[in-house]
């Protein structure tokens, strides 16, 4: 299990680290762009809850 979460975590934090990139651009945007970048953070860190919760969650 303790692999299984560790893999997890680093796809997650690839995840987060991409989409901060994304969000600290210093560049013209397009409208809107921005906030769909904080808002697929969001998406993100539920996507990685949901992952571990499986991978916690004892099977019967």
């Amino acid at each position: 299990m303790h692999p299984d979460l560790l893999s997890l975590l680093d796809a997650h934090l690839a995840e987060m680290t991409a989409l901060r990139h994304v969000l600290s651009a210093p560049r013209p945007v397009h409208p809107g762009e921005r906030w769909a970048a904080a808002e697929e953070t969001v998406r993100s860190a539920e996507r990685y809850r949901l992952a571990v919760e499986a991978v916690l969650t004892p099977t019967t």
